[in-house]
């Protein structure tokens, strides 16, 4: 008998203990297993994709747009607005952010397209950009460092100035190139635009601005259901309202009502902007939120129409029309007058400061209308240093321009003297020179003819641009999100999260 039947008789007998099998592990142990191992490493690979696209605003085909680009740019406008002594407002800020992103991935898609089709750039307007371009860098670090350290620096570090540009040309080479790419791609698609005489004669009678000021009832960011409901609502009833006083008041003034009815509003919700009167000024299309743009562009309304509650992104909208005008309209030479000016300034907190420079060009005022020339009182008294170099004149200017002076002089005769006009944080006295009558345009004027048919043809550009980036849209695709990290944040708040309050 060999050894294990023997071990195996004695199993039987009980003369040996008997092996304890282990129990098999549950199928349903093994699954769970496996789903949490599965979480485990797309959780981590999300996390590490997260990562790797922190910087990334947005992918475009094989290019990748990053957050320095952006910034870089937003710095441009930063700097400038500072250079008049302005700041951009966040929404200005958001907004500015939002069409250099949007610029930047229509130039990528555009360059990828130029590349993939072997597309030629006009080269001699790449080397004076290359040029000007370098020279403006050195420049600017002549300008900053001095020009001995900044020659001491090229000569120790390339050598010579020529060794110097050399390099700046192959570090800025392919962003130079960049927009004439952009400009071969789509100079391929226009160039087979036409425009007719027929178009022309057309467009110039056609709606290209709309005059209005607006009640919005607000939405803010990500509204709930009941948001949405509540503003509607409350526009609805505001339109009716409307309604009602436009028939018991033939005098009825939106603005008034506009401005009044966003106060109590705001104020029964402590002050909370609810409702926001806006007056728009005239606009164009492209220029507005689609929604809020047909409404405006609507051929069937019309001048003092109020209209609404239109709805977009930002809430309920009761628009009143204040007018319209056509291509011809904004090619209208308005009346204009020429003057001369002497202009005191004073200090806008501080009501002596006013006071004292009234009763200076009061006196300026009465003494060159009793004969004082008004060329030596302008070298003597006007704090206007732009005018002043040009003996006081202004030069041919409307009343959109300057209203105040405008309304002033128009009455007056040539050579003839005003009283002080108060003018922002000065007092001016101006004496007429001359006037331009309103001069009506028309397409006889070759001068005029040509213009509008630059326009119509630049907004055939601008629609078949608009057309081509969607296309390029389909062929390189777009993603402005961080799939990575919005895997993350998915895990994080709805796997990791939960499993840790069930094991606690």
């Amino acid at each position: 008998m060999g050894r294990q039947r023997k071990i195996r008789m004695l199993r039987k007998e009980g003369k040996l203990p008997k092996v304890q099998r282990e129990k098999p592990t549950p199928r349903w142990v093994k699954i769970l297993v496996i789903i949490f191992l599965i979480i485990f490493i797309l959780g981590s690979a999300s996390i590490v994709w997260g990562y790797a696209e922190r910087n990334l605003v947005a992918k475009v085909g094989h290019e990748s747009i990053t957050i320095d680009q952006v910034n870089n740019q937003l710095d441009y406008y930063k700097n400038l607005y500072a250079q008049f002594k302005m700041t951009l407002s966040p929404q200005q800020e958001e907004q500015i952010r939002n069409n250099i992103i949007q610029n930047l991935i229509e130039q990528s898609l555009l360059v990828q397209y130029a590349k993939d089709h072997h597309l030629k750039i006009d080269e001699t307007q790449y080397k004076k950009n290359l040029k000007e371009q370098i020279d403006q860098i050195i420049d600017q670090q002549k300008k900053n460092n001095g020009e001995k350290t900044f020659t001491d620096y090229v000569t120790g570090q390339y050598g010579s100035l020529d060794a110097y540009r050399e390099r700046l040309e192959k570090l800025i080479a392919d962003d130079v190139k960049r927009p004439l790419l952009s400009d071969a791609a789509l100079n391929e698609k226009y160039k087979d635009i036409t425009v007719t005489d027929e178009e022309v004669k057309k467009y110039f009678t056609s709606v290209k601005q709309v005059g209005a000021e607006h009640l919005l009832a607000k939405l803010g960011d990500n509204p709930t259901k009941s948001d949405i409901e509540n503003a509607k609502k409350l526009a609805e009833e505001i339109m009716e309202e409307i309604k009602k006083k436009e028939k018991e008041d033939k005098n009825f003034n939106f603005a008034t009502y506009a401005k009044n009815k966003a106060k109590e509003i705001n104020d029964k919700n402590k002050g909370k902007e609810v409702l926001k009167y806006e007056p728009l000024g005239y606009f164009g299309k492209g220029e507005m939120v689609k929604e809020f743009e047909d409404a405006c562009f609507d051929p069937s309304t019309k001048a003092n129409d109020i209209i609404g509650p239109v709805k977009t992104q930002y809430g309920y909208h009761i628009i009143h029309i204040l007018g319209k005008k056509t291509v011809s309209e904004t090619y209208d030479q308005p009346e204009k007058v020429n003057v001369r000016m002497i202009q005191i300034n004073f200090d806008t907190k501080d009501p002596k400061s006013k006071e004292n420079a009234f009763t200076s060009a009061r006196s300026i005022s009465i003494q060159t209308k009793k004969g004082y020339n008004f060329i030596e009182a302008v070298k003597r008294f006007s704090q206007d240093e732009t005018t002043k170099s040009k003996e006081g004149v202004t030069g041919f200017f409307s009343r959109d321009e300057k209203p105040e002076i405008f309304d002033a002089v128009i009455k007056l005769n040539k050579g003839d003297i005003t009283d002080p006009i108060l003018t922002g944080n000065a007092y001016v006295v101006a004496q007429l020179i001359d006037k331009q009558p309103e001069k009506k345009a028309t397409l006889d004027d070759p001068d005029i003819y040509n213009k509008v048919k630059e326009e119509l043809l630049n907004n055939k550009k601008e629609e078949i641009k608009k057309q081509f980036i969607e296309e390029l849209k389909k062929t390189y695709h777009v993603r402005t999100t961080n799939p990575g990290r919005i895997l993350a944040n998915f895990f994080r708040n709805y796997i990791a999260t939960p499993f840790d309050r069930f094991s606690n």
